[in-house]
């Protein structure tokens, strides 16, 4: 009887200790359970939180874009504005007769420098100007527009003698080269284009003046310079000089040379 008593409270024991280590393992699972959730949860959250961060980034990308197309756009505009402009100037010059003066078969091809007047360089010093010599080179512009070639070129070259190197100079260079070439004077408008190149390096217009010597060696016909020229003003400047350029170098293709 005693032994029986033995078994059975050793049998409650055990009993009672498995029950004990499943509770334990049952409440360690649910822990590990909740552990899980919470991470799963924050996962979650931090998932969602990039997915808004990425949306909103994706949107200011677009905005930025929309901006960059629009500043593109306004760019090219702009330069066909001053192409047009270019262009229509050249043309005007191209299309109308010096006043007073030979036409181009008519003209040789080395002149004298021109003799500048007494009336124009009384007209010269009657501008007034700044320091800049702005109002000058004004003065000696209105002449091109108003096809007095002749007295352009001497007020130019006036204004280069008194500010030979003003704000304005290189660009009154590039005019008396320019109303050269149009008034058909190669070889006096590519003296003009290299003397620009040499005595202002740096000039805002250095492309214009290097593409009006590709067309002036494309009109004598001298290919391989004129290509030359061309690309290098594709290679080094943007812009509409550098359109003018490639499309100069596609005729020159399309022709054979």
């Amino acid at each position: 009887m005693k032994v029986n008593s033995f078994f059975l409270v050793a049998a409650l024991a055990v009993t009672t200790s498995l029950s004990s280590s499943l509770t334990a393992a049952e409440l360690s699972l649910e822990e590990r359970l909740q552990r899980l959730e919470q991470q799963a949860e924050t996962r979650n959250q931090l998932q969602t939180r990039m997915s808004m961060q990425l949306i909103e980034l994706q949107k200011e990308v677009k905005e930025l874009r929309g901006l960059v197309e629009e500043h593109e756009y306004k760019l090219q505009q702009i330069q066909e504005r001053q192409r047009d402009l270019y262009r229509d100037i050249e043309s005007r010059l191209s299309r109308l007769p010096a006043s007073g003066g030979a036409s181009p078969a008519q003209t040789p091809v080395t002149q004298r420098p021109p003799v500048i007047s007494q009336n124009t360089a009384k007209e010269v010093k009657q501008v007034v100007s700044g320091s800049d010599g702005r109002s000058e080179f004004e003065a000696a512009f209105k002449l091109v527009r108003n096809k007095d070639y002749s007295n352009a070129i001497q007020q130019f070259e006036a204004f280069l003698v008194k500010y030979p190197t003003g704000a304005y100079s290189d660009n009154a260079r590039f005019w008396i080269g320019q109303v050269y070439f149009a008034q058909g004077k190669l070889d006096e408008a590519e003296k003009q284009f290299n003397r620009m190149r040499t005595e202002y390096p740096d000039s805002s217009k250095m492309s214009a003046a290097i593409l009006k010597l590709a067309d002036i060696k494309a009109k004598k016909q001298q290919w391989a310079e004129a290509k030359t020229l061309y690309n290098e003003v594709v290679s080094k400047y943007t812009g509409a000089s550098q359109q003018l350029a490639r499309k100069a170098l596609q005729d020159i293709k399309q022709k054979g040379h």
